[in-house]
């Protein structure tokens, strides 16, 4: 429903497509990142807190409930979209609904996920200390999708902005994502590197919070 009324909206601003032949698989590429880091950080957020019913069980332990709970809404995803692209395909709304670039799909999908759960973790964290934050981490997740490059493609900004626009690791999500779709889809400002070096630094981090998380509700 979100993707459909985006493309009701542009439809009627007679939004022009920037690349390929259909505004609602651009529009669906950008928007698919940003669901699912949105997603799986707010599922491994809650998870930590949802896992008391669970963690009874000795060999069962917070993180292993968020892995679970994350995982499920990466396959849940991957159905959903796997579906629509193929819809796509069939009723011939574009030439470029299959990827033409699987490699890029096989970064895009560890990186994405990992970077979201790392996040996820840190902010069960600080949900812990500051319970506001959940609400304001999900507004926060939400207007991501205004500056991640989802309706525009960052490399025709102008020169200052797309600079700016550069140090968001999620439009790099995004733009690796479309090329998988896209063969001419511009690629100056993307950096797997950067965004591989966010997940690492977010996934290292947000794992040593929760096991001091767990330690200090362990001696309570």
């Amino acid at each position: 429903m979100f993707i459909v009324a985006h493309l009701i909206i542009f439809t009627y601003l007679h939004r022009e497509l920037l690349i390929g032949d259909s505004l609602l698989l651009f529009v669906t590429t950008g928007v698919l990142p940003v669901l699912l880091f949105r997603t799986i950080s707010l599922r491994a957020a809650s998870a930590i807190e949802a896992s008391k019913s669970v963690t009874s069980i000795p060999t069962v332990q917070p993180v292993d409930y968020a892995i679970a709970r994350s995982f499920v809404e990466l396959l849940s995803f991957g159905l959903m979209f796997t579906a629509f692209f193929t819809f796509i395909d069939l009723f011939e709304i574009s030439r470029y609904a299959l990827p033409y670039n699987p490699l890029a799909l096989v970064q895009f999908i560890p990186l994405l996920y990992l970077f979201s759960f790392g996040l996820g973790l840190i902010n069960s964290f600080i949900i812990y200390i500051f319970p506001l934050w959940k609400f304001i981490w999900s507004m926060f997740s939400r207007v991501q999708i205004f500056f991640s490059a989802v309706f525009f493609i960052p490399e025709y900004m102008p020169p200052q902005l797309k600079n700016i626009l550069s140090y968001n690791p999620i439009m790099h999500f995004v733009s690796l994502f479309r090329t998988a779709f896209y063969p001419t889809y511009p690629t100056h400002l993307l950096s797997i590197s950067y965004i591989a070096l966010w997940t690492c630094c977010v996934l290292v981090l947000g794992l040593a919070i929760e096991r001091n998380l767990r330690n200090q509700r362990a001696s309570h």
